[in-house]
């Protein structure tokens, strides 16, 4: 049998120390004003090399001219992007205790200043505030409408907060004051057992008769927060849907589950009640963005989501591009990701902190907040969840016996942003040289000033330009080190498009707002891509679009098929994947690494245009990157004629291809071990099918890339569905698009 394996969730990946931080308190600072001297640019610093955190440097000094030759990070301020809530974490039961119940009130007063200050601290402006207990709990597992086993409250009676009231609130409250701008979003781990199908917290599904009990929870808390004086911004249906665990509070959710949920009793229940907290649909991982793109596909979901809650555990940051792309008009927040012990040391802590605060803007996200706000010095206290997470102070007892606290890490991290981008800042546009090299993001706040945030993830020192208009500058920055600069001005002068490589492609709403699609050569991975003569031709297909050929679409028959595979599970061989039954399955039999290939021989050479690999009842174990080649002899193999990223069931479209044999090859590593339950190729059946093209909301543009990609845009901004014809080799076929999608066809050279 497959071992358990959760890719989505935390968990200490390796063997090595829980992180610890070592860094001196941090004593009260400067205010951060972006440098207004004519000329100057201001420079904050964090280098852990040399001990230096958040040190204000000498300034920098603008040049006119062009930037001198070398790499050279280019600001173009006039092209904007999404507005940032913030930066933050999350004020978990644990942290709270700790904060709240450790700390002396001078202590505390002093931390809560360097959290949320601007002037003083790093000006968190944004928290993710569970709804009861979670894997960080101090006395196990909460509601706040517990009842005893076999027993239920269906009218909340029982209902209350006073659970929080003792320290959670109060340091809300700390929070606000300090910073006015702070923004809420909550988040459940699990409704009270007695809605659910196993009567406890951990782990089961909702029942059918709870939906509008859980809706009425939902409203008791948001009005109870309120009159408490925390005001809620947001709130997501559940934490983690797909992550349905025995070991602490949780409960699965399906898409549909959840769009039941949202459409039918939470959105009529905020609204019946005059409530105006927005939803955020999923709260969890970038490897399957096909459950937030289900939630916009009709209208009634599009209306309820205000957009899509993100965490970092499984997949890659560029999915929040892909699906604003998909569906531009609906934002994205990264709502949790933890750093741990996993990072093995602090340098590599920072890494992955200055990877979030960069790379999620850079895709779109309006916040970035990570997990613990405070644990102790052994990463706790925990609720049987994640071991070795590390928060961003740690809180810890000293030898005299009195309490303080460490800021780590994380909290260096997020500082390098959070203290310098205002709340309603815009990110606007920059190039980032990528993993391993200097990486990037640049802001617009609202008081006209800008900060870009660097940070060298190379090995060696970088010395690179900043080039913003018709001036720049040159700095050099030390191997793991973080700069932030500031200025003030109005940007003079053009840039060069190619300087930032990507464009930008607006389209207009009925309501007159915009929605912008932004693409670069970086999306092409992940997108669906097929060989047609002498061009590779991208195309993308939102959650609720279809492609479909001219004619309809017969099963080969599999009498004559044999699989084979590079290496299998012994329970789970490749015929297996092709007997017909969609409850056996092929499975690698490991962890999937670039190279493993799973093979089919027709029997014969046959003509096909489609082939299907079906996982759903092994949800997540989809490749996850695939190249299709084929064969006539099973020994000389042709060039990849597909290639793309996988999913739940992967539909590869072809051009018409003959063939005898077909090689699926896996070209990306995940934890999750591959598997088909079923595979079919498909023919045309010579039966011809008619969509009708329809136009109505339909918009084009055409666009190009610096390096010769060219992009065709269709984007429907009517109210229902729309279809238009696509090229498609010698023939076409027919796009359907849902309402508020967007659909991009590329096209490069093979």
């Amino acid at each position: 049998m497959k071992p358990t394996t959760r890719p989505w969730r935390r968990t200490a990946l390796t063997a090595a120390a829980t992180l610890l931080a070592t860094l001196p308190v941090l004593p009260a600072a400067t205010p951060a004003s972006a440098d207004t001297a004519p000329g100057n640019a201001s420079v904050w610093l964090t280098d852990l090399s040399t001990k230096t955190h958040l040190a204000k440097q000498p300034s920098v000094t603008w040049k006119t001219g062009p930037a001198p030759t070398g790499s050279t990070i280019t600001v173009d301020t006039t092209r904007k992007y999404q507005p940032m809530s913030g930066f933050g974490a999350s004020f978990t039961d644990s942290s709270a205790w700790l904060v709240g119940t450790k700390l002396d009130s001078k202590q505390r007063n002093a931390l809560m200043r360097d959290l949320f200050s601007r002037r003083d601290g790093i000006g968190l402006s944004f928290l993710r505030q569970p709804m009861a207990a979670t894997d960080f709990t101090t006395s196990g597992n909460y509601s706040y409408d517990d009842m005893p086993a076999g027993q239920s409250d269906p009218t909340l009676a029982n209902f209350t907060i006073d659970h929080d009231r003792s320290y959670t609130i109060p340091l809300l409250k700390q929070a606000r004051k300090i910073n006015p701008q702070l923004s809420l979003m909550a988040t459940p781990w699990s409704p009270p057992g007695w809605m659910k199908t196993t009567d406890t917290m951990n782990g089961g599904q909702l029942k059918p008769g709870a939906y509008q009990q859980l809706a009425d929870y939902f409203a008791k808390f948001l009005k109870a927060y309120a009159a408490a004086g925390v005001p809620v911004r947001y709130v997501t249906p559940q934490n983690e849907p797909l992550n349905n665990t025995s070991a602490y509070p949780s409960m699965g959710l399906t898409a549909d589950e959840a769009k039941t949920y949202i459409n039918d009793y939470l959105a009529p229940t905020l609204r019946r009640q005059h409530l105006s907290t927005g939803i955020l649909g999923y709260d969890h991982n970038w490897d399957v963005t096909s459950y937030p793109e289900s939630l916009y596909t009709d209208a009634a979901s599009a209306k309820n989501v205000a957009g899509t809650a993100w965490h970092c555990y499984a997949g890659d940051v560029s999915a929040q591009s892909v699906v604003h792309n998909d569906y531009p008009n609906k934002p994205a927040f990264q709502s949790e990701c933890s750093g741990g012990s996993w990072e093995v040391d602090e340098q590599g802590a920072f890494a992955g902190a200055m990877d979030n605060v960069i790379n999620g803007p850079r895709n779109w996200a309006q916040s970035i907040i990570r997990w613990n706000l405070a644990l102790d010095d052994k990463s706790g206290p925990t609720n049987n969840g994640c071991q070795g997470c590390r928060p961003v102070v740690t809180v810890s007892q000293n030898s005299d016996g009195t309490w303080g606290y460490t800021p780590t890490a994380d909290y260096w991290g997020l500082a390098q942003a959070s203290k310098f981008v205002q709340p309603g800042a815009r990110r606007v546009a920059s190039n980032t040289f990528g993993k391993g090299n200097l990486e990037d993001v640049a802001f617009t706040n609202p008081d006209g000033s800008t900060a870009l945030v660097t940070y060298n993830s190379g090995s060696t020192a970088r010395t690179f330009n900043v080039g913003w208009g018709d001036r720049h500058f040159t700095y050099t920055l030390a191997a793991g080190a973080a700069a932030t600069f500031t200025w003030t001005g109005t940007q003079q002068g053009s840039t060069d498009p190619a300087a930032i490589g990507s464009v930008d492609i607006p389209f207009r709403n009925p309501d007159g707002s915009q929605a912008l699609i932004t693409y670069d050569s970086s999306l092409l991975a992940q997108q669906p891509q097929v060989r047609i003569g002498d061009q590779w031709l991208g195309y993308t297909l939102p959650t609720g679009a279809s492609l479909t050929p001219p004619t309809g679409e017969t099963a080969l028959p599999r009498d004559n098929w044999q699989a084979t595979a590079s290496a299998s599970s012994s329970d789970d061989p490749p015929s297996k994947a092709i007997d017909g039954d969609a409850a056996t399955r092929w499975s690698l039999g490991h962890g999937m690494q670039p190279g493993d290939w799973f093979q089919l021989d027709l029997g014969s050479t046959q003509t096909f245009d489609q082939i299907v690999l079906d996982t759903t009842a092994s949800s997540g174990d989809f490749v996850r990157q695939y190249e299709v080649y084929t064969s006539n002899d099973g020994t000389t193999w042709d060039k990849p004629i597909a290639t793309g990223p996988g999913s739940t069931v992967t539909r590869i479209l072809l051009p018409s291809t003959t063939a005898r044999y077909i090689r699926v090859v896996n070209k990306s590593s995940s934890g999750s071990w591959w598997s088909i339950h079923d595979l079919s190729v498909l023919a045309p059946d010579g039966k011809t099918t008619s969509t009708p093209a329809t136009s109505d909301g339909l918009q084009r543009k055409n666009a190009t890339l610096p390096n010769g990609i060219k992009l065709k845009v269709t984007y429907n901004s009517g109210s229902e569905a729309a279809t238009f014809d696509v090229p498609w080799g010698g023939t076409t076929y027919s796009h359907r698009l849902p309402a508020g999608a967007a659909a991009i066809l590329t096209t490069r050279p093979a």
